[in-house]
């Protein structure tokens, strides 16, 4: 593809996922993308066939994007997933209008066909970055039972993400919440990340046990 097709690929793709996010899948017309983007709906027809395509097309994108940095923060990190966990907060915050609106898409009604349709990169592991970030559970933990792995996983990075939306929506604006700052969330996303591995790690731990 030309540098020139790409470009005006990639704009097509940024207008697109600010007005599915702001108007939801049925909302945001194929038109009104062309607008935004300041191409003719034909464009947005030849790379993407269909508004569908497109939409699905942005997921993944989002989807990837994510879980390389993954991959490149837990190297720099050389598998501290304690400090890689840390700096993909950052990073999240340092990306928040990206964040929110590819979390207002995976809401939609629409992302979960695609999910159920087309699955995703990491398989089993679901959230962007799933597999690295169970590998690097593995080391610290070698013979953790697979569903303390993908709890361990989920408890993660599910906290990651919350933190870093609500700071990125509503804590930002309000100074008066205590333990709010980023340096206090980063301290909670360490505190958890280590009672997590401990947990995990326990002598003749039986997780279906409640």
């Amino acid at each position: 593809m030309k540098t020139s097709d790409l470009e005006t690929k990639e704009k097509i793709m940024k207008e697109a996922r600010v007005l599915f996010a702001d108007f939801g899948y049925e909302g945001a017309s194929v038109r009104d993308i062309a607008k935004k983007a300041e191409v003719n709906v034909a464009s947005v027809n030849y790379y993407f066939s269909s508004k569908e395509n497109l939409f699905l097309e942005i997921l993944k994108a989002g989807y990837l994007e994510c879980s390389t940095e993954m991959k490149s923060l837990l190297t720099k990190n050389r598998g501290n997933l304690e400090n890689t966990l840390v700096d993909f907060f950052r990073y999240f915050l340092e990306n928040s209008h990206d964040l929110l609106s590819h979390f207002k898409m995976i809401l939609s009604p629409q992302h979960s066909h695609h999910l159920v349709s087309q699955g995703t990169e990491d398989g089993t592991f679901g959230p962007p970055g799933g597999m690295i970030i169970a590998e690097a559970l593995k080391k610290q933990c070698l013979h953790c039972s697979d569903e303390d792995l993908h709890w361990a996983l989920k408890t993660l990075f599910s906290h990651v993400t919350h933190l870093s939306l609500i700071h990125t929506s509503c804590i930002r604006a309000n100074n008066k919440i205590p333990y709010s700052s980023p340096m206090d969330l980063e301290k909670s996303i360490r505190r958890l990340t280590r009672m997590v591995l401990l947990e995990i790690k326990r002598p003749q731990h039986i997780s279906s046990n409640p």
